[in-house]
């Protein structure tokens, strides 16, 4: 969970000693007023022991509300950081990753003041987790290590006709056989030739998030196959449309294009999320499809 287990634990059990001593004090309040209370004998500490009870019951109450709100600031520093990258935290908060289920087991009802604190708290929880989880669909390591960055995303001269086209990724030149990584987990969508792509790969993140390798010599995973953030994929080759051996990468959202160098910069707040979460040549070369599809 990105939530650390150890600071759940510790809430889970602040949580439920403070319901503990809500229903004695309760009690001990309705015992207090019931017929014939007043004949009681009466000791003198019972209200020492009320007063320290009621102390311990406001620590409690400030050790929730101080992880609702460090879960609250992860939560806003997590969303700035995906905004930053063009993408709306709500991607990551809804749709996969939502199951809920389990056998019905009655409680007693809380104290209403207890109960909505007690919910505010484990929704927190699920919004950030849900978050933290997201992120690693988000593509933020490097495809290829010691390369060159010959050609970069956006409207460029085609290598090949000399006109002024859109170039849907980055091409990154390397000696044939450079070692090729995903860039986030996923699973491989197309190991396969595509045209001007040559020799492609092409994983989904989930989330409506994908990225494209292409211009492989060769591919070492097939469709279907699960991938690792920096597993090994491909190699750097000069298939399809290509003046020499280089990387074209890609990443899209919700198959549309975007700048592939954003996400290839990403803060290390973002990358240290996605790990919790998760637990130099010079040739010029390029390249591209003719069209992106």
């Amino acid at each position: 969970m990105s939530v650390a287990p150890s600071v759940q634990a510790a809430a889970v059990l602040t949580v439920l000693a403070l319901l503990l001593w809500s229903a004695f004090a309760t009690g001990q309040m309705l015992l207090a007023n019931a017929p014939g209370a007043e004949r009681a004998p009466i000791k003198t500490n019972v209200s020492a022991e009320m007063l320290r009870m009621q102390q311990q019951v406001q620590a409690m109450e400030q050790n929730v509300a101080a992880i609702r709100q460090d879960v609250r600031e992860r939560y806003q520093l997590t969303s700035q950081e995906v905004r930053k990258l063009g993408l709306d935290p709500k991607r990551f908060t809804k749709g996969e990753y939502t199951g809920q289920g389990g056998p019905f087991e009655a409680v007693e009802p809380l104290k209403a003041g207890t109960d909505s604190k007690f919910k505010e708290l484990f929704t927190s929880w699920k919004r950030l987790d849900q978050l933290e989880l997201g992120t690693i669909s988000i593509p933020s390591a490097q495809p290829v290590t010691g390369t060159a960055l010959t050609s970069n995303y956006g409207v460029r001269s085609d290598p090949f006709r000399g006109r002024a086209a859109m170039h849907a990724g980055i091409d990154l030149a390397g000696p044939t056989g450079t070692p090729i990584y995903a860039t986030a987990d996923g699973y491989v969508q197309r190991s396969e030739w595509a045209g001007g792509y040559g020799n492609l790969v092409e994983l989904s993140h989930g989330r409506g998030i994908q990225t494209r390798y292409g211009h492989l010599s060769r591919s070492v995973v097939n469709a279907g196959d699960k991938v690792k953030r920096g597993q090994l994929i491909a190699y750097m080759g000069s298939t399809g449309r290509s003046t020499g051996s280089h990387l074209h990468y890609e990443v899209r959202v919700d198959g549309k294009a975007v700048n592939p160098i954003p996400f290839m910069q990403g803060t290390d707040y973002l990358l240290a999320v996605q790990r919790r979460a998760a637990a130099g040549n010079t040739q010029v070369a390029m390249g591209g499809p003719e069209a992106s599809k």
